[in-house]
């Protein structure tokens, strides 16, 4: 469970994240090569055959380093992941709005938004965006919901802003009172930017309205595009493994690669797996991708192998095979899941480590959650954790998690809130529950003012329902490498 830092209220993603361009060409599928293996056959073979088959086919050179101190050191520049630019000004300028208007008191608060409404111009649309998403505080307060709704529609009219977020809080506030109608209007008037999430979520909202909405070229692998319909494996879609990129240094790093791959340097492939430039990764020719995706998987790298591949496949749905799914929802711990998620559905445990660690069963984060399921200790020792290190033992964290996971659904009566709970923690699903109607749950989510939380909910969802297809419950399938 991670702790949310308060101002990510993070109504604001929308407007401060580049929007991703869908692919400029469509992709051109080949049928693999005579002699070529491929990634079904991968696969099903194991590590072993895989390397050994690489390994006759790889020509390049692995740099010299790979046992030193930092074994990326010598990776070039171009290899390397760029450094983040400098953060979007609007969002600088919103996160101050949100911290200053997050202390005031609620009659101040709704004071200051009716002179904003009152003396609206465009100049002051971030100002407003703000307010409108902190009057969410004060809500069912029906002062607050009138004066919400007023400055979100001032921003439709400014050109200055991303309107996108307000569209969407307004779309959902008027489904909630039944108002569909003018729901779509807003859906249909203010058309999503061409980010493929941000038009599968456009879609969804319309769902609501019309059960004949259909979400054309949507991902369906994505959390929106799979709430929508099942995902759809193309037969044509036949991955393969090729060793040339075409560029030197991307082959030394394959080479790399394979060499730690069999001298079973799994944490050091995962270091170097984090290191690399994803983006320019997935612009190499596929059967490359291919070579290094499986290496990197087989050494638990899972968390790169999700990125790389979840945005390829956005760009590129007409790519996926069922092979490609199994690298995306590995098998990983399944047998431990099984043995120690008692009180909990395993498969929903499965889907929820996935988003949490990503199968890392050594991973930490910055608020000290530890762990496949992400627990911090002051919760894991309510159950039968004795101390922090035990946090990064598999099965003793995959219990403590499942448990308070079990615990949390019910106290909650429903999974999708004991999940925004797991996340965003209870305290704060409390104070969702009196500010917004629960009684549709989807639509409950989609009120969530943290853009992580209820993205979390939405992709434990769809992990789940990919997982249902995947597993047979309770018969263990696996375990970890």
């Amino acid at each position: 469970m991670r702790k949310l830092i308060i101002i990510s209220l993070a109504f604001i993603s929308a407007c401060a994240s580049k929007p991703r361009q869908p692919a400029s060409e469509p992709l051109v599928l080949t049928p693999p090569p005579a002699g070529a293996l491929t990634l079904d056959q991968a696969l099903s073979q194991g590590q072993e055959a895989t390397v050994e088959y690489l390994q006759s086919q790889v020509k390049a050179e692995p740099y010299k380093n790979l046992h030193s101190k930092d074994p990326a050191v010598d990776l070039p520049t171009s290899l390397r992941a760029e450094r983040s630019k400098a953060d979007n000004s609007d969002k600088k300028h919103q996160s101050v709005f949100l911290r200053k208007f997050r202390g005031w008191s609620a009659p101040k608060r709704l004071g200051h938004g009716e002179q904003l409404v009152a003396d609206f111009n465009c100049d002051k649309a971030l100002e407003s965006q703000a307010m409108g998403y902190m009057l969410e505080l004060d809500f069912p307060e029906q002062g607050a919901r009138d004066v919400s709704k007023q400055l979100h529609e001032k921003v439709l009219g400014c050109d200055n802003i991303s309107k996108i977020e307000s569209v969407f809080r307004l779309s959902v506030f008027a489904i909630q009172q039944n108002e569909c109608p003018r729901a779509m209007e807003y859906l249909d008037k203010y058309p999503a930017p061409a980010e493929r999430g941000m038009r599968d979520r456009q879609a969804y909202l319309k769902s609501f309205c019309s059960a004949a909405v259909k979400i054309e070229n949507a991902n369906p692998l994505g959390g929106y595009g799979i709430l929508l319909g099942s995902y759809q494996a193309n037969p044509a879609a036949q991955w393969y493994l090729g060793v040339s990129s075409g560029d030197e240094e991307w082959d030394r790093l394959l080479a790399s690669l394979l060499k730690l791959t069999a001298e079973e340097r799994a944490s050091t492939v995962q270091y170097i797996a984090g290191k690399m430039n994803l983006e320019k990764f997935r612009s190499l020719p596929l059967p490359f991708q291919t070579s290094v995706l499986v290496l990197m998987s087989a050494n638990g790298a899972d968390l790169s192998v999700f990125q790389a591949l979840h945005k390829y496949l956005s760009d590129h749905p007409e790519a996926i095979s069922e092979p490609v799914a199994n690298l995306l929802f590995p098998i990983r711990y399944w047998k431990e899941i099984v043995e120690n998620s008692k009180s909990a559905d395993p498969i929903l445990v499965k889907a929820l480590i996935r988003q949490e660690s990503a199968f890392n069963r050594t991973a930490r984060s910055r608020a000290r959650a530890s762990g496949l399921m992400q627990l911090i200790y002051p919760t894991a020792k309510h159950f039968g954790v004795k101390k922090p290190l035990q946090l990064l033992i598999p099965e003793t964290n995959i219990h403590a998690g499942s448990e308070f996971l079990a615990q949390l659904i019910s106290e909650f009566g429903s999974v999708e809130l004991a999940l925004a709970a797991y996340n965003a923690g209870p305290g704060m699903v409390r104070q969702w529950q009196k500010r917004y109607p629960t009684e549709n749950i989807d639509l409950f989510v989609e009120m969530i003012p943290y853009t992580e939380t209820r993205e979390y909910v939405r992709l434990v969802k769809r992990n789940y329902k990919i997982y249902q297809s995947i597993l047979v419950k309770p018969q263990v399938l696996g375990s970890n490498p």
